[in-house]
C-alpha cells in the first residue's frame, strides 16, 4: 500500500511540474515596451505648405534579459503628409525623443546613422529600439500626421507579438507667421 501511495505521489508531483513547465512556455515572453501611452508633437513652419517638414525620433524599450528579433516597423496611419526616410537609428546621440521641425531634408545629426526598417534586426537585451522618420507636408492645406508606430517582433517560441506606440507626429502651415510651434492642436 505504501508503495502505491509513493507511485501516485511521485506521479502527481511529476504531472504538476510538467504542467507548470507547459504554462511557462505557453505564456508569451515579455517583448518590447513603450512608455508613451498617448503623445502628440506637431510643427508649424511658415505659410507655405510645401516648406513644412519635420524629423521625428521615437523609441521602444527592451527591458528583457534576451535579444528581441524585430520583423517589421510601420506607421499605423499616414494622413495628409508623406513619410520619407522611415528608418531605425541604431546609435542616436540624443536621449530625448521628439520632433525636429526644419525646412531642410537632411536628418538631424543627433539622430545618427540609420538602417531600413525592413532589414530585420535584433534589439539587444536592456537596450532601445529608436525609430526615425521624415514627415513632409502633402497637398491641400499642408496639415497632416503620422500616427501609431507599430513594431512586430518574434518571441523566443517563434510567435509574433506587436506593440503599438500611440503617438502622433504632425505638421501644419503656420497661421500667425511663427517659425514653429510644438504641442499644438488640430493636426
Amino acid at each position: 500500500m505504501d508503495r502505491g501511495r509513493a507511485v501516485v505521489g511521485a506521479s502527481t508531483i511529476g504531472a504538476l511540474l510538467l504542467a507548470a513547465g507547459l504554462v511557462i512556455e505557453l505564456v508569451p515572453a515579455p517583448g518590447l515596451t513603450t512608455d508613451i501611452t498617448a503623445a502628440t508633437a506637431c510643427a508649424h513652419l511658415g505659410e507655405e505648405p510645401s516648406t513644412v517638414s519635420a524629423w521625428f525620433l521615437t523609441q521602444f524599450d527592451n527591458d528583457t534579459d534576451h535579444g528581441i528579433r524585430v520583423l517589421s516597423v510601420r506607421p499605423g496611419a499616414v494622413e495628409g503628409v508623406r513619410l520619407e526616410d522611415f528608418a531605425i537609428a541604431p546609435h542616436p546621440t540624443t536621449t530625448d525623443p521628439g520632433l525636429v521641425a526644419t525646412d531642410d531634408g537632411a536628418r538631424p545629426p543627433e539622430y545618427g546613422p540609420a538602417v531600413p526598417v525592413d532589414a530585420g534586426f535584433t534589439v539587444p537585451a536592456h537596450s532601445t529600439l529608436n525609430v526615425v522618420g521624415h514627415v513632409v507636408s502633402g497637398t491641400g492645406d499642408g496639415t497632416g500626421q503620422v500616427r501609431d508606430i507599430v513594431v512586430t517582433a518574434e518571441d523566443r517560441l517563434g510567435r509574433l507579438q506587436s506593440v503599438t506606440q500611440h503617438a502622433a507626429f504632425g505638421l501644419g502651415p503656420g497661421s500667425d507667421g511663427s517659425v514653429m510651434t510644438f504641442n499644438c492642436d488640430g493636426t
